[in-house]
């Protein structure tokens, strides 16, 4: 009986540490996006919200590669950031009803954008050239390409 006693108050206190460090480690990730110009930047960028419930995900902050869930086809994608030619970019504004759209054209030398399986383990296929719908505000959007512009231009290939 007093075997099994101390049993549970092991289990006890096991668990309450547990809970200890989740609520400590939960509030510092909340500061951490809170404090990551680029993780908002990008989520405004594809979702039009700086804090969506299916944020885009930085796989590579060095080289500015994050992935995307494409909302239209269920599908997820792979862009480098990068890569990007934000010289050449710009922006479409497309008129429909009385609803303004806006999308991005860029190109880069290299691969921008690879389409991915549903496990992302696997290219299907890769383009040097993007057209990437823009929800939000066009003025947040602007802020938010200029940003992405300033702390991806290091990661650039050399021509």
């Amino acid at each position: 009986m007093i075997e099994r006693a101390a049993k549970n108050d092991r289990v006890r206190r096991c668990l309450a540490r547990g809970v200890v460090v989740f609520l400590w480690i939960v509030p510092l990730q909340i500061l951490a996006l809170e404090d990551d110009p680029l993780q908002k930047a990008v989520n405004y960028l594809f979702t039009g919200r700086n804090d969506p419930q299916d944020a885009p995900e930085i796989l590579d902050r060095k080289s500015c590669v994050v992935v995307v869930s494409d909302p239209k086809f269920k599908q997820p994608v792979r862009y480098y950031l990068g890569r990007f030619r934000m010289d050449t970019a710009f922006i479409n504004k497309t008129y429909a009803g009385s609803e303004t759209v806006y999308s991005l054209d860029v190109k880069g030398a290299e691969v921008i954008v690879e389409y991915l399986d549903p496990g992302k383990s696997m290219v299907l296929h890769g383009h040097k050239s993007a057209q990437i719908s823009l929800p939000g505000d066009i003025d947040q959007i602007s802020k938010a390409l200029a940003l992405i512009a300033s702390l991806c231009r290091n990661s650039k290939p050399a021509e």
